[in-house]
């Protein structure tokens, strides 16, 4: 029986949180961290006839093939506030402010994204946006043998001359909320969830993807602290658009709660806060997580079609 090699479950979640942040960038826009949640749970429950089905994948999986409304299917709003943990009121406010601004529309059946949003250039951008940092990051995790974690199938290769832009929104999206679900119960508030990834995020930014420690769950198997970059408030701020008092006042709480550690240089999350248990439990569920993100990709061709674009670039710099 093969055992998972711990350095490479390591790898792949330290690789994920980058991924996860630029997710959250890309889907948010100039929208706060609530309203990115409530959207992605859109996405979520209005592709979920889609995502069941190979041929409607297929169907609807370029930019130009939007799906029509019989089959995107709404989400009430006591349905997107147990889905994401927030206050039924704050969801109910939160649509009808984002239905006045034509993002989404209400029926008595629920909320889903409005059909004019589905073919807008604003949309066009994002998904692909997140279409390149997917295939960056399935690249990146190829190249650092973690895709060896969960061995992704291989279906037949996306053929058309539109690339798959909806197929990788649709799993990037549920990637998003999978990983956001497992984080948010375990954190305060969600600024303070998202802040502690940055820091992270500023803290391993160096880290080469050969930097991996050693096999052992105890602390002196991770990178030791003295390679983790400080954090600066202002740094952090500028990443998640968020003013520098409230990121400051945030990491102040998390520094009280034992998350992260105050130096002088800035904040770090150290070994001893990773090496915990609920956060070992991260790795697993990263692990499972990306196996059905990958799964779903390589299904529908993607990862295919990704494959044989690298095969292509690597034979072009042979011949030069």
């Amino acid at each position: 029986m093969s055992v998972t090699p711990i350095t490479m479950l390591r790898l792949s979640l330290r690789l994920a949180n980058t991924f996860l942040l630029e997710l959250l960038s890309a889907t948010r826009g100039e929208r706060d961290f609530t309203d990115a949640l409530i959207l992605s749970a859109l996405v979520q429950s209005n592709s979920a006839q889609i995502t069941g089905d190979h041929a409607l994948q297929l169907r609807y999986g370029d930019f130009d093939s939007a799906p029509p409304a019989s089959i995107r299917r709404p989400i009430s709003m006591s349905g997107l506030a147990a889905s994401l943990g927030i206050p039924f009121e704050t969801v109910r406010r939160r649509i009808k402010r984002l239905e006045a601004a034509g993002v989404c529309e209400v029926s008595a059946e629920g909320a889903r994204y409005a059909e004019h949003i589905l073919t807008s250039p604003e949309l066009r951008r994002g998904m692909q946006t997140i279409y390149e940092l997917t295939r960056t990051f399935y690249f990146r995790l190829r190249r650092a043998g973690c895709l060896d974690l969960f061995t992704p199938p291989q279906g037949p290769v996306w053929e058309a001359e539109a690339p798959p832009l909806r197929i990788v929104f649709r799993a990037a999206n549920d990637y998003f909320l999978r990983m956001m679900e497992h984080l948010l119960p375990r954190v305060p508030s969600l600024s303070q969830a998202f802040i502690l990834l940055t820091v992270v995020r500023i803290n391993t930014a160096a880290f080469p993807d050969t930097l991996l420690g050693g096999e052992g769950l105890e602390v002196e198997a991770f990178v030791a602290d003295s390679y983790r970059k400080p954090a600066r408030a202002a740094e952090v701020a500028a990443l998640l658009g968020l003013p520098n008092e409230t990121v400051r006042r945030n990491l102040l709480a998390l520094v009280d709660d034992g998350r992260c550690q105050r130096l002088s240089a800035g904040y770090v999350v150290p070994a001893a806060v990773l090496s915990r248990p609920n956060v070992l439990i991260a790795w697993d569920a990263n692990l499972r997580d990306l196996t059905r993100m990958f799964s779903d990709l390589g299904e529908n061709g993607v990862l295919g079609l990704w494959d044989a674009e690298m095969t292509r670039a690597q034979a072009t710099r042979g011949r030069g």
